[in-house]
């Protein structure tokens, strides 16, 4: 990704914290991460987001999905050894669209 996306997504995200009502640091502010998990199409699949803690059983942080963006779907299961990872999403602004299988 071009310097200048990431630093312009971060200032859209940065935006979006705000209108959330979710203070942010400065250096938190230049922490904020940009994913594009690898399919070099931010602006579709992507997200922004501060990342709190990161363990292997669980993760904490703030996302921010802008308009149109979407995160692909992914699991952490039980696999062996590994006890797997706990998700929660909590939804601060706006609407966000969540699918899964099965009846409604």
């Amino acid at each position: 990704m071009k310097k200048e996306t990431v630093l312009q997504l971060k200032s859209q995200a940065a935006e979006y914290y705000k209108k959330a009502g979710i203070m942010i640091t400065s250096e938190e502010r230049e922490k904020i991460e940009v994913a594009d998990f690898g399919l070099h199409d931010v602006y579709v699949i992507g997200l922004e987001s501060i990342v709190y803690m990161n363990t292997e059983r669980v993760c904490a942080k703030e996302m921010v999905l802008l308009p149109r963006q979407t995160c692909p779907e992914h699991m952490h299961p039980p696999i062996g050894s590994y006890i797997g990872k706990e998700e929660t999403f909590r939804c601060r602004y706006g609407q966000v669209y969540l699918y899964v299988e099965g009846d409604r």
